[in-house]
């Protein structure tokens, strides 16, 4: 196991942009397309089975979030091998799409590793991040990243950088997305809470000038989080806007149905069985993300995902709603027959990237032929 291991990682995945990159590239989105309809069918035929992981690999952070109590937490990070253990296992549970959270994840001086190795189990590798490390890093990880850079921006300048409790933080994640443009896909998340959302209006529009996609989200009040919602009344008037605002075409990633969802205009059931959350300790959270606080009993290190799958009392939350959190809901739509949700995933997660693709390809030959006519 040890020595396969060894052989993937030294099988470096091409870069983005390279002329050997284009063939690697699709040949890794057809065998992730074809593993993700294995899930879905086996989903829709009633035998539950993760697709999505989200995985903290930290709880260290270099700020201070007001919504956020992982930050506060003490926990020692996995060594390198675990973490191989732990995307070894949820890649044979059926897991296709991997996010890497904190904390702060790039505090890890062995994150490089960390993602390259995911990639070469043809997981899809995506990063959330506060960007605030981005930039001095992103040369070291770009190529492992054949999902999306995401970069937490909750807010304008003044309001991002008090919400997240660090002065300055704003302009470093700003730079670190600019340090990722033309390198690898990057996106936009917005967590709406009181202080902000009278900015949302204004982070669509600064997406929309920055090229990028932009994700929004209701923060959720976890018990050691200071959290002010946002009144029903505001939220509806501001999501509104942002419905016609994503219909005239601002890079919103979310559906339409979800952003509807959020403004309490559509109603869902969760079916959180399509996420694996692993906390730092490599401990499974069982139901999902916010009723278990992102705390887990279940070493996944000693346990078979399959059969806990099998055997969790899903019944008891198949019917939640107490959050509203777009990893859970997006899914339980698709999950739901909402052929809307659907088209926009593909739209999203596929053809966005595609396109960027195609556009960094584009302008490259632009540049060439420049360099040629001087």
């Amino acid at each position: 196991m040890e020595m396969k291991g060894m052989e993937k990682m030294n099988k470096k995945p091409q870069n983005y942009f390279s002329k050997e990159k284009r063939v690697h590239y699709y040949l890794e989105m057809l065998n992730l397309g074809l593993g993700f309809y294995r899930g879905l069918f086996s989903n829709l035929s009633g035998l539950k089975s993760p697709l999505l992981c989200g995985h903290k690999v930290t709880y260290r952070c270099n700020l201070r979030c007001k919504m956020c109590p992982f930050w506060k937490r003490n926990e020692q990070d996995l060594t390198y091998e675990k973490e191989k253990v732990i995307l070894e296992k949820i890649r044979k549970a059926g897991v296709c799409f991997v996010a890497f959270e904190g904390g702060e994840p790039l505090l890890r001086k062995d994150l490089g590793e960390i993602l390259a190795f995911s990639r070469s189990l043809g997981l899809q590798t995506s990063l959330v991040t506060n960007g605030t490390l981005l930039k001095q890093r992103i040369n070291e990880i770009t190529e492992y990243i054949n999902g999306a850079i995401y970069v937490s921006i909750d807010g304008l300048e003044d309001t991002h950088d008090k919400i997240r409790g660090v002065s300055g933080c704003f302009k470093k994640a700003m730079d670190g997305i600019m340090a990722c443009k033309n390198k690898t896909f990057v996106g936009i998340n917005t967590t709406i809470m009181q202080e902000n959302i009278h900015e949302i209006v204004d982070l669509l529009k600064l997406a929309r000038e920055l090229d990028i996609g932009i994700s929004l989200a209701l923060a959720y009040e976890y018990e050691n989080a200071c959290v002010s919602s946002s009144s029903i009344s505001s939220l509806k008037r501001e999501l509104a806007q942002v419905i016609r605002m994503k219909k005239q075409g601002y890079p919103v990633v979310n559906s339409l149905n979800y952003l509807k969802i959020l403004c309490y205009e559509k109603s869902w059931r969760c079916k959180p069985w399509t996420i694996i959350n692993v906390d730092p300790k490599g401990n499974l959270v069982l139901p999902c993300y916010v009723r278990g606080e992102y705390k887990g009993s279940n070493s996944i290190f000693h346990v078979d995902i399959r059969r806990i799958w099998r055997t969790h009392d899903w019944e008891k939350v198949k019917n939640c709603v107490e959050c509203s959190l777009h990893c859970y809901v997006e899914p339980s739509l698709i999950l739901s027959f909402d052929f809307n949700t659907y088209f926009n995933w593909m739209q999203q997660d596929i053809f966005a990237q595609h396109i960027f693709l195609r556009a960094r390809h584009q302008k490259i030959l632009g540049r060439r032929e420049s360099d040629r006519n001087s």
